[in-house]
């Protein structure tokens, strides 16, 4: 099952039920919000971000015997788990081994590290595959169900050299579905309060710059001080800040961010502001895919370009500069690159009435032929016109650009040369009008930049000393430190478990051992 698919249905088909269910879930953490630690006792360990590093940590940190806070902005617990595929990946893990899959952990490194083009953090992608097979037999155990094919090769990305990719049967929502199970345990036993709709303002600090804990505002919008040993930020990307994406990454403002609102980059800026040191902010990969109406608007998540294998395009991709740059066909990771390297972020797809009349899929995801014709005539998405210079001049990009582009793809099969960039299959000639475009754009699902830690999990400053008294985990810490420059299949959802649970052990540990400092 495919990555997008899976997204697109969790939004769409059960996006409602989703969403809708959050009020369970709300009203299960709220029956013990702030009713359960001795107001006599300090924080061992407080949690900033209920999702899929939030929820795993705060398990382990009460399993580990400490008094452990867990808040959130939201009103519900989760995260992106309410609505993402919910892939996790990893090497030997039972399931895997039951189906008789040789595999390693140490192939999973060289894999990843390959499809990051070698720019991830090696300590910190070595730490995630050396401990994920731990983490899906634990989701195993406690009651997550994968798909019956699990693990799988998932084509949205370049592939691994085996299966190891999991895929809930219900997607994202199998693996929070036991994880809130296992919270709520936590809850009830008295060492873990949950507070909701706490927005934390900035991090507190002692006179000697080591973490005390965090400044928070409520739903009625009074401010406190939580005082902690330890404080673990677990906040997510920030896939939903627009000012955040204009300064570290104007190119992909246009995409279509299509996770929940929520993802705004928090724990990302209060760390930096008190010295943590930044990565991959530079780097944050824009999903070609995103079909836009004529009006320069993405439209909703559904209506997306197909791609192969399930899909072979008969038509051909043109940029701003009416010129093909990617053969589009290509791998999941070539792809994204020519998409990327694109001045503006955005190309059209282009195609004849020969085209049109064909049997088979459509470029558009779940459009059938009476909605494509319907959307020819209405306008909105589909541009049509006579000639290849009327659509061009329709596009607003050069006409006899777009005339020459079409020309030498055109003379190309005509005289059984090799394809310009490629492309083996689906080549036909592009000549018979009326001539056809629609805009595709991007999407972001996640965010490659992030909090910089050390192998501990620690938040280190410029000049890679360690700031006391606080962890990061998650997609706060940026997906480049393990996919580097790619998209790594399960290496976003399942490490955030894993680190979760990890950076949790360190924290109670660490704060055992603290003596207590001046507050600011």
């Amino acid at each position: 099952m495919k990555r997008r698919e899976i997204l697109k249905a969790t939004i769409l088909g059960s996006g409602a039920a989703a969403l809708g269910s959050i009020a369970t879930e709300k009203s299960q953490a709220q029956q013990t919000l702030a009713t359960n630690l001795n107001p006599q006792k300090s924080i061992d360990v407080l949690i900033v971000g209920a999702g899929n590093a939030g929820i795993p940590a705060a398990i382990e940190a009460a399993d580990m015997g400490g008094n452990v806070m867990l808040i959130d902005k939201n009103d519900f617990v989760g995260g992106m788990l309410i609505i993402s595929g919910g892939h996790i990946s990893g090497a030997n893990a039972k399931i895997q081994m039951r189906k008789e899959i040789e595999d390693s952990y140490e192939k999973h490194y060289q894999d990843a590290m390959r499809i990051g083009k070698f720019k991830a953090n090696s300590e910190l992608l070595a730490l995630a595959t050396e401990h994920a097979a731990r983490m899906i037999d634990w989701l195993e155990e406690i009651g997550v169900e994968f798909t019956d094919e699990s693990p799988v090769l998932v084509d949205d990305h370049d592939h691994y050299s085996v299966p190891r990719t999991y895929i809930g049967k219900n997607l994202a929502r199998s693996l929070l579905w036991p994880l809130q199970q296992e919270l709520d345990k936590r809850i009830s036993r008295g060492n873990l309060d949950i507070r909701l709709e706490t927005k934390a303002l900035n991090l507190l600090q002692d006179k000697n710059k080591k973490v005390i804990g965090v400044r928070v505002k409520n739903k009625s919008g009074d401010i406190s001080d939580l005082l902690a040993k330890t404080v673990i930020l677990t906040t997510g990307g920030y896939g939903a800040n627009k000012s955040m994406q204009q300064q570290y990454n104007p190119k992909v403002v246009s995409a279509k961010w299509v996770g929940l609102p929520h993802a705004t980059g928090d724990g990302i800026i209060m760390a930096k502001d008190i010295g943590a040191k930044l990565a991959n902010m530079n780097h944050l990969i824009s999903y070609p895919g995103t079909v836009f109406d004529l009006k320069g608007f993405p439209t909703a998540i559904s209506t997306r370009l197909q791609f192969p294998p399930k899909h072979y395009t008969q038509s051909v991709w043109v940029n701003k500069k009416a010129e093909r740059f990617v053969n589009e066909h290509t791998t999941p990771d070539n792809r994204e690159t020519a998409f990327l390297k694109q001045e503006e972020l955005f190309f059209y797809v282009v195609f004849d009435k020969n085209v049109s009349e064909q049997p088979g899929t459509l470029d558009i995801r779940n459009w059938t032929r009476e909605q494509m014709d319907q959307e020819i005539n209405s306008g909105n998405i589909i541009i049509s016109a006579g000639s290849l210079k009327q659509l061009a001049a329709k596009l607003g990009i050069s006409s006899q650009g777009l005339v020459d582009t079409i020309r030498e793809y055109n003379e190309r099969i005509e005289k059984g040369k090799r394809d310009q960039y490629g492309r083996t299959k689906q080549r036909r000639i592009i000549n018979k009008p009326p001539f056809f475009a629609f805009g595709v754009g991007g999407s972001v699902l996640n965010t490659h930049g992030g909090i910089s830690v050390n192998s501990s999990l620690e938040v280190i400053d410029e000049d890679g000393m360690v700031i006391s008294g606080l962890y990061a985990a998650g997609e706060v810490l940026g997906n480049g430190h393990l996919m580097g420059e790619g998209v790594v299949s399960g290496m976003s959802v399942g490490p955030a478990i894993t680190f979760g649970r990890l950076v949790a052990r360190t924290a109670y540990r660490n704060a055992q051992c603290q003596c207590s400092d001046e507050t600011v």
